[in-house]
């Protein structure tokens, strides 16, 4: 009797062994998007893509080493003007209020919510459609990546250079109070390097869901050159997320690239795309040799909007002699992309740059007119090229994908717009 179990029990355990083996259950997972545990968004400020992937001499690295690396993306486009509703789209899929789409020159305001749309984006509505500072209720694509367990960290170019203007992590005016990082400080006895940090390119003080915890947000919001590199040296130390916002200079924000008298960055650099190449052949080669990269990584190099603005008139007020230029932003747009509860279009509005200088923008479109986008990783083919209409929601949806967050964020809920799919990751293993 015993032979007779013994026998049925060797059959069975032979049987669950075979069974075992023709599941498989021992080969990798086939990879899909979801391989990606490793995102690096660099963010460059304020040009065209004609200029940018085609006629500019400026940016040779860029042209000729990282684009045929990866996947171009002719048809990528800002969501805004001039700079932070663009950062503010990326991050929470929010629209523009008057004062984000111009940069919150007025104040460091919090955004007094009078409740959210009704319809699948849930936008907050603001009080006289003004303010910068989100309510704790609004999250962000980092509160969702809090949610589902993967870490982040945004990494500022100068933050904290000089710390009589701003802080050295978490660094954001008070709220109510003028943002004194609206304009680059050249180098001095006291800080020799300069200071060319701009809160307005941080996309993640603008949320109380961040910044109301001190520690959480001083952990996650550091300098660039003080914390990148050294974090890049082990995948247990790379954040899943990491995002990039270099100075003033090095974003191209300022200077025109020749670095010619008067028409250079404060601290004498170039700017412009001279010095947006240079960053990158600096820091690319840096995130590339990094473990994490190399083991599930995918780099997304894009513009927060495009240099196309046309100055369209200038007059001088004869009884306070200030100046007033008047830029016409033309504001194409992809992906039927709306403008939100807050501002309306075509519309104008006046950012003072000075006691002495107003801008008056002419705001024609929605959008932020066309960039174009580089994104790089071993789940790209090089020289991968792609004109499917892409913006910076579509971006936040494909992270929220690539992630599998909860939900899409504002504007990424809409129904029709497209995430990144198989026209720009085309190299999984089946």
């Amino acid at each position: 009797m015993k032979s007779a179990w013994r026998a049925i029990a060797m059959a069975f355990a032979l049987a669950l062994s075979l069974g075992l083996s023709a599941c498989n259950w021992d080969d990798p997972l086939p990879e899909s998007q979801q391989s990606i545990r490793h995102v690096f968004v660099i963010t460059m400020e304020n040009k065209n893509y004609a200029d940018t992937f085609g006629t500019s001499t400026q940016n040779p690295y860029m042209q000729k080493t990282l684009v045929p690396q990866g996947a171009l993306l002719t048809q990528y486009y800002g969501t805004g003007h001039v700079s932070l509703d663009n950062y503010i789209s990326m991050m929470s899929g929010q629209g523009s209020t008057l004062e984000t789409q111009t940069d919150c020159f007025a104040g460091f305001n919090d955004i007094v919510s009078t409740g959210t749309t009704s319809d699948d984006y849930k936008l907050v509505v603001a009080k006289d459609g003004k303010g910068c500072v989100y309510p704790a209720s609004v999250k962000t694509f980092v509160n969702q990546l809090d949610e589902v367990k993967f870490t982040w960290k945004g990494y500022m170019g100068d933050m904290g250079n000089d710390p009589t203007r701003e802080k050295g992590a978490c660094a954001h005016p008070a709220i109510g109070a003028i943002d004194n990082t609206q304009a680059a400080q050249a180098p001095s006895a006291a800080v020799p390097k300069g200071d060319q940090y701009a809160t307005r390119h941080n996309p993640f003080v603008y949320f109380h869901s961040i910044i109301d915890d001190q520690a959480y947000c001083d952990s996650h919001v550091v300098n660039l050159d003080a914390n990148l590199e050294n974090d890049l040296k082990s995948i247990a130390t790379t954040p899943n997320f990491v995002f990039i916002t270099p100075n003033l200079c090095d974003d191209g924000h300022d200077g025109d690239g020749t670095g010619a008298a008067g028409k250079g960055c404060v601290d004498g650099k170039a700017g412009g795309l001279a010095s947006i190449d240079a960053f990158l052949a600096k820091w690319i080669p840096i995130i590339q040799a990094s473990p994490a990269y190399q083991k599930d990584g995918l780099i997304i190099i894009n513009f927060d909007e495009s240099a196309d603005i046309q100055v369209a008139g200038a007059a001088v007020d004869p009884t306070t002699n200030k100046m007033t230029y008047t830029l016409n932003l033309k504001g194409e747009a992809c992906c039927g992309q709306q403008s939100g509860p807050n501002v309306t279009r075509p519309m104008d509005a006046t950012l003072p740059a000075s006691a002495s200088l107003d801008y008056k923008f002419h705001y024609v479109g929605v959008g932020g007119d066309r960039t174009g986008a580089l994104m790089i990783s071993k789940y790209i083919k090089p020289g991968t090229v792609t004109d499917t209409p892409y913006n910076h929601y579509s971006m936040l949806r494909s992270l929220e994908d690539i992630f599998q967050t909860k939900g899409y964020l504002g504007f990424a809920n809409d129904k029709s717009l497209v995430s990144f799919g198989a026209d720009i990751f085309n190299n999984f293993k089946k």
